[in-house]
């Protein structure tokens, strides 16, 4: 189907409030001034393990699938990383430290293997939302949790460390043309837009508890 704008510019122009309420939570507030502490920041990884491990076990199920199959792109996947994270915080033992599911998180994944089940096509927007930000400026937010952790080489920060990717503005460029490339009918344009909005209001509400954990 053509359109006027690009699948990316549509998704973009149509979450800029859901994204900016994301942003604007007590948590991202915090974390974004760095006042979050270590164990604050290693519930984020805890609450937002599970995401990912729901959003890449839906990518290599659909690996396939002849439209989102197109945005199969291992070398985004974070679960390896957030888990190399956790056990450098928590060590070997790390899977205890991740507890039950907290309701926001188990409603985000439940959504995401709804999607894989349902409507593989709303992957689409859920991948966007999950690793274009981070590739723009995880690496700024990783210098800076460092520098308030006292950590350096990198330890404890390899969710923001995609080293397969070398120029990652570039790498977003094609990533764009990618998703800009994927076919969608006639309704599936504000259905992709909607779920977008769905998965910024399932980040917020992921933060939402964490700063009601860290009494923000």
């Amino acid at each position: 189907m053509e359109t006027a704008e690009p699948l990316s510019t549509l998704l973009y122009q149509g979450t800029t409030t859901a994204h900016r309420a994301a942003e604007n939570t007590p948590y991202m507030l915090a974390l974004f001034q760095g006042k979050i502490s270590a164990e604050g920041y290693r519930l984020w990884l805890s609450r937002f393990h599970p995401v990912y491990a729901a959003l890449e076990e839906a990518a290599e199920a659909l690996r396939h699938d002849p439209a989102v199959g197109r945005l199969y792109l291992p070398e985004l996947f974070r679960t390896e990383a957030i888990e190399r994270d956790l056990a450098f915080f928590h060590g070997r033992d790390w899977r205890a430290a991740l507890g039950d599911a907290s309701p926001a998180t188990g409603a985000y994944v439940a959504r995401l293997r709804h999607v894989r089940d349902e409507w593989p096509l709303g992957l689409v927007s859920h991948q966007w939302i999950r690793y274009a930000g981070y590739l723009h400026g995880g690496a700024t937010l990783a210098g800076m949790l460092s520098s308030a952790y006292g950590l350096s080489g990198g330890e404890g920060m390899a969710f923001y460390d995609f080293a397969e990717i070398g120029d990652t503005r570039a790498f977003v460029r094609k990533y764009h043309a990618k998703m800009d490339a994927v076919p969608v009918g006639d309704g599936d344009l504000a259905l992709l837009v909607a779920e977008a909005n769905f998965a910024f209001d399932a980040n917020a509400a992921i933060t939402v508890e964490l700063g009601e954990a860290c009494a923000l």
